[in-house]
């Protein structure tokens, strides 16, 4: 162990995915020791090869960057995240058939970590969740008698684009404790340096709000052409017509 007693310094927790492949990457592209833990023995198989499972812009050339360098480690074992230093918690919180959300996701998957959770690591949720859920976490951490900081530091990036985007839109982030929102302000100061700190309730409704707004946008342009199309006009021709130097619509998808 070094003198931290920490070896590694982030494990991304469900790291295969096309939210937590990227920012593993980027971590280790930035000089972290990076452990991806996942349960896609086929994604972890794709990533230690050095295939990327998906699209990403930029991807491969950074993967092999990264593996040839030795900061990136892919597992199915939990065990390995007892060494990092920050762990990532890539996983949101389902819906079921009547789009109410399932609050058990994160609990379980934190059960199934807990062995590996150590006094002095900071536990970041990335994904969209449930308002409330990080302060649910952290009294999930003080009930085991834990010393871990938990933050909630959104997602913000647009898939394929990942790479680029992190350096270039401002990251959010958010603790219960200043110990924590430094821990949280250091590691997304790697990325950016343009952060915007909140609690962590503002940080989850923000994401929230984020989400909502990109859906209402493509749900629009998606009725708009609907309704073109059930009159026989070409969509496109019109759109292009109504934003021709009208900037009200520059932002219709």
């Amino acid at each position: 162990m070094t003198a931290t007693g920490f070896d590694q310094d982030v494990g991304v927790i469900g790291g295969c995915g096309h939210v937590g492949l990227p920012l593993a990457l980027t971590f280790a592209d930035k000089g972290q020791r990076v452990v991806i833990y996942d349960i896609d023995e086929r994604a972890l198989a794709h990533v230690r090869g050095g295939t990327m499972p998906f699209d990403e812009d930029g991807a491969p050339a950074m993967l092999q960057r990264v593996l040839a360098a030795g900061r990136l480690t892919c597992t199915a074992d939990p065990a390995a995240l007892a060494a990092c230093r920050a762990l990532i918690l890539i996983i949101g919180t389902p819906v079921d058939e009547h789009l109410n959300p399932a609050l058990d996701a994160i609990p379980k998957a934190l059960d199934l970590c807990r062995p590996s959770l150590r006094d002095g690591q900071l536990l970041v949720l990335r994904s969209t969740v449930f308002p409330g859920t990080s302060a649910r976490v952290q009294r999930w951490v003080e009930e085991r008698g834990l010393d871990i900081d938990v933050s909630f530091c959104p997602e913000r990036v647009a898939q394929g684009y990942s790479l680029r985007e992190f350096g270039e839109l401002p990251q959010i982030v958010s603790a219960f404790e200043p110990r924590g929102l430094a821990a949280a302000r250091a590691l997304f100061g790697l990325l950016t340096a343009d952060l915007v700190e909140m609690a962590p309730m503002e940080a989850e409704v923000a994401k929230l709000f984020t989400n909502a707004w990109r859906y209402v946008q493509f749900a629009t342009a998606n009725q708009f052409f609907m309704m073109a199309q059930s009159h026989g006009l070409d969509f496109y021709r019109i759109l292009e017509g109504s934003r021709f130097k009208y900037p009200r619509l520059a932002g219709m998808p």
